[in-house]
């Protein structure tokens, strides 16, 4: 089993990378939601709840409406 390295031995990133890694990532998990890029954008942009959008599509809302309940 390996370790993980302690908290000192993690890479610093700074404010803007961070959230530039946030919103990439955000991105991707809106779209393999199945929401078009432009709308994927949207919300990976805003403070929309991935955990809500997630249980949403599980449940059988269609993306659209989905869309309106999130914003």
């Amino acid at each position: 089993m390996e370790a993980t390295p302690a908290l000192s031995d993690w890479p610093v990133l700074e404010g803007d990378e961070v959230d530039d890694k946030v919103y990439l990532w955000r991105l991707e998990q809106f779209r393999q939601l199945g929401f078009t890029a432009r709308r994927a954008a949207e919300l990976a942009f805003s403070r929309a709840d991935l955990g809500q959008a997630r249980y949403l599509l599980g449940a059988g809302c269609e993306p659209e409406l989905a869309l309106r309940i999130l914003r």
